[in-house]
């Protein structure tokens, strides 16, 4: 599978032992089927050649793995085949090998920005800690909350010890009764009491959570982050692909939906959760998107401008604006000048960032801290406020007393005793784990919304991506994430852009193996990888499976099929057009494109769902927002249906897909959601 040239006892092993610790990041499930997978691959080949598989001549094992992938083995070999070849590829050698050399670039960008900006930055986070109260926040602040109400001890068992009081303070607690000793900090989970007691208790902290918890706690509630994930500062950051998958991800990364053509997804799993693996794009939907949310959902208020404040609100808080003069790179370029060639529409990003300087490794964490994920922004803004983060605590049920919710019960996840659980009581939950966790977890919880479409209704955005080849020097990885979009296909749901990825990654798309692919990876500096984003027509669930599992089932249909097929082509045709002499596609069996007669030929050939290398960071829908609780989940402001004290603040609120990048949507909808909380409280 890996290149064999310079494959020495040293890099084998390091190779061995980077795959290992990766293997050891997955789903126990997933894990279970790669090793079951090994063993029939290592001793399959005993009863014809009489060896094991890893005594046998390479050139014979190679002809023994393609044979094993034309059968029912085949999705686990690829899977085998990308974590070794990932592995390989992150190794230091190796990516000096092919000429990528991100850290010092890094350092100088980021010692760069500080001497240009350093009062804007100061500037930006002293916004973050200034007081700016929701108007309903003002009238709440001045309430008195120095003790829960009668009915709220009633309710929640106010002399239990451990309870927090209105700033996030234990009560009985000598050094917790002190002002400031419990809130306003990011602990972990090995500090986590057994019981503790707030106004709102929040699960996740990305793009749902951070907001709220930040909204709350500036009204004045004492408001319990509860996070699944570890706390990993900016500093920490770094350029191993590796070991972003195993520390910001859930499962390795390396998760995917159940059906005849699977889609890749990933869930950020970490203090700020998807925020910190995103790319930092935030454009607000088209007005048809709206339109059509507002109509499904009953609420005119979603569409004729009734978000704009919510959005303003978010975009200050966040920075959002065009990137920096000068940090677009070289791929940035080239797919512009393809698209300007072609006479296509093309749109400047809207971005997070406070002056990023194009450091490329967006999803992998910000390691100058330029993009305002919510571990940089939101979070920081709700600590300023009292609010505390818990790190490390999965939740594991809301907590109901009949329809009422009262709190959460969890387990510590990080290098605590695995049977160390907590309990958090609060007058209001709000659900923030995304698309995926939100409804498991309400399904886990026994919630039961009228309209039975609880984990239903699922969309994610199906995308595909094209490695294409120049006899220019791109060095891809030189500026910024991604500066443009292509729009010119907007109107039938498609978006194209040019996303640098780390040769790790382009050697796990190209469909190549051995001395192939060693070959086409001293191209890596001349190339340009771009993705596709469709507006999805199809749909999926999500299902609880055992006490803690999650089943994702999706139906690709025909039609988006097409649409990522002729999508892919479009950007290969924008590519080529820019001077691309070899375009590689996601298409199984296809050979890459070298000229103009080849993308035609490609445009003619039917592609099935099943052929094409699916993937997704684009998770809706599955608690749906809507004023009739027949037909959704939530009302319009978060809340769910038949259930009182429980609030839904993340993309799973969507009634639709979105059609472009869901972040600053999810933020918008967690501030309305906010607001509604304090209005009512």
């Amino acid at each position: 599978m890996c290149p064999p040239d310079g494959l020495t006892d040293e890099l084998i092993e390091a190779t061995v032992d980077e795959a290992d610790a990766f293997v050891g990041a997955l789903h126990p499930m997933t894990r279970r089927a790669l090793l079951t997978l090994a063993g029939v691959l290592e001793h399959g080949t005993r009863a014809r050649r009489g060896l094991p598989f890893s005594a046998i001549d390479p050139v014979i094992a190679g002809d023994v793995l393609a044979w094993s992938r034309r059968g029912p083995l085949d999705r686990g070999l690829q899977l085998l085949r990308d974590v070794v070849v990932v592995a390989y590829f992150e190794q230091p050698q190796v990516r000096a090998r092919v000429g990528y050399n991100p850290n010092p670039y890094i350092a100088a960008k980021s010692a760069e920005r500080l001497q240009s900006w350093s009062g804007d930055i100061t500037s930006h986070r002293t916004l973050l800690v200034t007081p700016a109260p929701l108007p309903p926040a003002a009238l709440l602040r001045s309430r008195s909350r120095e003790s829960v109400s009668t009915t709220d001890a009633d309710t929640l068992g106010d002399n239990r010890p451990g309870r927090v009081g209105p700033r996030g303070h234990r009560a009985g607690d000598r050094a917790g009764d002190r002002a400031g000793d419990r809130g306003g900090v990011i602990r972990p989970g090995t500090q986590m009491p057994s019981w503790l007691e707030c106004d709102v208790v929040v699960v996740g902290s990305g793009a749902g959570g951070g907001v709220v918890a930040a909204e709350l706690a500036e009204a004045g509630l004492s408001v319990v982050v509860l996070e699944e994930g570890a706390h990993h500062p900016t500093e920490s950051f770094t350029t191993s692909t590796t070991r972003a998958l195993r520390t910001l991800y859930r499962d390795g990364g390396a998760t995917a939906t159940l059906g005849r053509a699977a889609v890749g997804y990933a869930e950020g799993r970490c203090v700020g959760g998807g925020t910190v693996v995103n790319g930092g794009m935030a454009f607000r939907p088209s007005e048809s998107v709206l339109s059509r949310w507002a109509a499904a959902c009953g609420d005119p208020a979603l569409a004729s401008d009734g978000l704009d404040d919510y959005y303003a609100r978010v975009e200050r808080f966040l920075s959002v604006g065009p990137p920096d003069a000068g940090s677009a790179g070289r791929d940035q370029d080239l797919l512009r000048l393809g698209a300007q060639r072609l006479g296509w529409r093309v749109v400047e990003d809207r971005r997070n960032h406070l002056h990023c300087g194009g450091c490329n490794v967006c999803t992998w964490g910000c390691p100058t801290g330029a993009k305002q994920s919510t571990l940089v922004s939101y979070l920081p803004r709700a600590l300023a406020f009292g609010a505390t983060v818990w790190a490390d605590c999965r939740v594991e049920r809301v907590l109901l007393n009949g329809k009422q919710a009262v709190g959460v019960r969890g387990r510590v996840s990080g290098g605590a005793e695995p049977d160390r659980t907590f309990e958090v009581r609060a007058r209001q939950v709000v659900v923030c784990a995304g698309a995926i966790q939100t409804p498991a977890l309400l399904q886990r919880s026994g919630v039961r919304p009228p309209s039975a479409q609880l984990g239903r209704n699922l969309a994610l955005h199906p995308g595909a991506g094209v490695t294409a080849v120049f006899d220019e020097v791109v060095e891809g990885w030189k500026g910024a994430h991604q500066s443009l979009q292509v729009r010119e296909f907007e109107s039938e749901g498609i978006v194209l852009a040019a996303v640098n990825v780390p040769p790790s990654l382009v050697a796990r798309a190209l469909p190549l193996d051995g001395a192939d692919l060693g070959e086409a990876m001293t191209a890596y500096n001349h190339m340009v990888t771009a993705g596709v984003l469709v507006e999805d027509t199809g749909k999926g669930r999500v299902r609880t499976v055992g006490s803690a599992g999650v089943a994702v089932t999706y139906a690709v249909t025909p039609a988006d099929a097409d649409r990522v097929t002729r999508a892919v082509l479009h950007v290969s045709e924008a590519l080529m057009a820019a001077g691309a002499h070899t375009v590689h596609l996601p298409i199984r069996g296809h050979q890459p494109l070298h000229t103009g007669d080849d993308l035609r030929r490609a445009a003619a050939r039917r592609v099935r769902a099943s052929d094409l290398d699916l993937s997704t960071v684009h998770l809706m829908g599955t608690a749906r927002m809507g004023s009739d609780p027949l037909s959704a989940v939530c009302d319009p402001r978060g809340a769910v249906h038949d259930t009182r004290g429980l609030t839904v603040a993340d993309a799973s609120l969507f009634p639709g897909p979105v059609g472009v990048n869901p972040m600053l949507t999810v933020m918008a909808l967690a501030t309305r959601a906010a607001e509604r909380i304090i209005e009512t409280w």
